[in-house]
């Protein structure tokens, strides 16, 4: 009986334990939604203060970037008051447009209308909307156009239309603007055709009427997909558009030229399988080829052609090998006549080359003469060692800089790769290790926290031990008390790693960060007084930014450390928001640590092909 009784009690017992069991994740899951329904709501809260705080704004464009950020963030919530938002950020950037022409027809400055760019929230703005709603995007592109660009843009649109000048070599800023702005709206058009097959077709042939750009390759890759014929049969319509141009007088054309033979000489690598990616036939790259070698051997005395030349001869070489005798023949007349100091700069051009090798950069170093270009060789050759995993090679290249100071920078480098080569294969004690093998405090620190945050991803209670020893090893290399740029690079570094590691030391670092930010701004406030022309301030108001990258500002430096912050703990770091002393500092700052605390951490898509983008100055 004794034995039956306790049967049935360890029966009962696991009856209610399974019940209990089953019941938890019910109540959590409860809770879960719960505490998520009360973020979502705090964070909308803090968006309508945001956005009620624009009216507080003096200038129109920062109306506009505070619009267009809340949107940014409001679509998750409400699609429809997100529309809303962006299309108040066009109707400020309308009245941004009205207020500069009136400014530029009472100003003084002769030269105004030759430099007048569109600001640069604009092409910040709209990229947010397309992200989310292309077509509007599009739509909100022609909208917010000032009259300067709309008068330009139908001009080039004419079927009589011509590039102004005898060669490339003629700056026209109408035309460049024009370029400007059409490769924006083909980016937009790019996202629009999404799955959409007949929209991808309509956007081709506008782009080929409007003029060609690389953003047209991305629409025939998306057309591709669907109907892969059609996509030939368009691609060949682009070439011929091309072909028919003026390529030796037209620099947007031959730029377009250009990167489609690149696109045809090295293809992107294909990121479906299944898919057959799209490329322009042998017949229609061989005449794009032929065009642009007969645009190249024309007579010119601009260097702007003997710099083209030298960049295409390896693609020519392959697509049009029948012109290479009488390109080689130019080259050499080019490189007789050239004056001495256009030919060098024509050998260093292998320096600022993406697809130049650390032994082309280390064979120049003996030619070049004054430090600027040293210091770029170096800089260029440090960054290309950094990146190659051998270590012999790497080591043997490094043994050839003949600067000690140069040698000790790339060896720095070279290490400093291979800490993060490490801990991205997830070797973390080895980066550990490595990192006794550098000499320079910033890298020191930069390597520390970056290790630190990795430990503290992996979750277990040693890997945690080991992060919060890793900062306390960074933070010993800082200054208590920082005096300049680089001490409070170096704090802020470790802000960043304590984000992460343990919030509370991090927030108590960051405080008395904020009232130097605030001294600093309001500095550069009051020199922007007596030089406007160098400031980022307009009428005593700071003009924002939504990508705020500014390295001489601290407040959008530092950025990334506020927004983990924000992440760690949105309200505390929404209390420390209002301890920025300015209106407009603060109005941003709301808006980046909100922006940081809804950041999806993920990695995104690979972007499409938009290729090498040749620049033609």
């Amino acid at each position: 009986m004794f034995r039956k009784l306790t049967t049935l009690l360890l029966m009962v017992f696991f009856a209610n334990l399974c019940a209990f069991a089953q019941d938890k994740p019910t109540e959590t899951t409860s809770e879960k939604e719960k505490k998520k329904k009360e973020i979502d709501e705090r964070v909308i809260d803090l968006l309508d203060q945001a956005i009620a705080g624009a009216d507080t704004l003096r200038l129109a464009q920062n109306r506009a970037v505070v619009f267009a950020m809340a949107g940014d963030m409001y679509w998750k919530y409400d699609e429809k008051k997100s529309r809303e938002l962006f299309r108040n950020a066009a109707a400020e950037l309308v009245s941004f447009n009205l207020e500069s022409a009136k400014e530029k027809r009472e100003s003084q400055d002769v030269y105004a209308d030759v430099f007048e760019y569109n600001v640069p929230a604009r092409s910040e703005i709209l990229p947010l909307v397309a992200k989310h709603d292309p077509e509007l995007a599009l739509e909100l592109l022609v909208q917010t156009r000032s009259a300067k660009l709309s008068e330009a843009m139908l001009k080039a649109s004419l079927p009589n239309a011509k590039s102004s000048g005898s060669d490339m070599m003629n700056f026209n800023p109408d035309r460049q603007r024009v370029a400007q702005e059409l490769a924006l709206e083909q980016q937009f058009a790019v996202m629009a055709a999404d799955a959409n097959p007949e929209k991808a077709i309509k956007l081709i042939k506008e782009s080929i009427s409007k003029g060609i750009s690389v953003n047209v390759i991305p629409l025939l890759q998306k057309l591709n997909k669907k109907e892969p014929k059609k996509a030939t049969e368009l691609g060949g319509d682009v070439i011929a558009k091309l072909v028919d141009s003026d390529l030796a007088k037209n620099e947007e054309d031959m730029r377009a030229a250009l990167n489609f033979l690149q696109f045809a000489f090295k293809p992107p690598a294909a990121t479906d399988a299944k898919t057959k990616a799209f490329t322009f036939t042998e017949e229609q790259i061989k005449k794009l080829a032929t065009a642009v070698a007969d645009a190249l051997l024309q007579p010119s005395k601009s260097m702007i052609s003997a710099m083209l030349l030298s960049q295409a001869m390896s693609m020519l070489e392959k697509f049009a090998p029948e012109k290479v005798r009488f390109l080689k023949q130019r080259q050499t007349e080019n490189e007789s006549s050239m004056p001495s100091e256009l030919k060098k700069m024509q050998e260093q051009r292998l320096i600022w080359d993406a697809n130049s090798t650390p032994e082309d950069i280390i064979a120049q170093l003996s030619k070049l003469q004054n430090d600027y270009e040293k210091a770029s060789a170096y800089s260029a050759l440090s960054r290309k060692i950094g990146e190659i995993e051998d270590e012999t090679r790497a080591k043997k290249l490094i043994d050839q800089i003949p600067d000690e100071k140069a040698r000790t920078n790339a060896m720095e480098q070279f290490e400093a790769a291979r800490i993060g080569r490490s801990a991205k294969a997830g070797k973390l004690d080895d980066a550990r290790k490595l990192i006794g093998n550098l000499t320079k405090k910033k890298t020191q620190i930069q390597r520390l926290v970056a290790l630190a945050i990795d430990f503290q991803k992996k979750g277990g209670d040693k890997d945690k031990e080991v992060a919060i020893a890793l900062m306390k090893d960074a933070k010993a290399l800082t200054s208590e008390f920082p005096e300049t740029n680089e001490d409070l690079n170096d704090a802020m570094e470790v802000v960043k790693g304590y984000a992460a590691v343990d919030p509370d030391i991090a927030f108590k670092l960051f405080d008395p960060v904020i009232d130097q930010i605030n001294e600093y701004i309001q500095a550069s406030a009051v020199l922007g007084k007596f030089e406007p022309q160098y400031s980022n301030f307009k009428k005593g108001e700071m003009q924002l930014k939504i990508k705020g990258q500014n390295w001489e500002q601290p407040l959008f430096r530092y950025i990334p450390q506020m927004q983990a912050l924000a992440k760690a703990d949105l309200e505390k770091m929404n209390a420390l928001s209002d301890r920025f002393a300015r209106n407009d500092s603060r109005t941003i700052v709301r808006l980046y640590i909100l922006q940081g605390f809804l950041k999806d951490e993920r990695e995104e898509d690979p972007a499409p092909y938009y290729g090498n983008n040749y620049v033609i100055y």
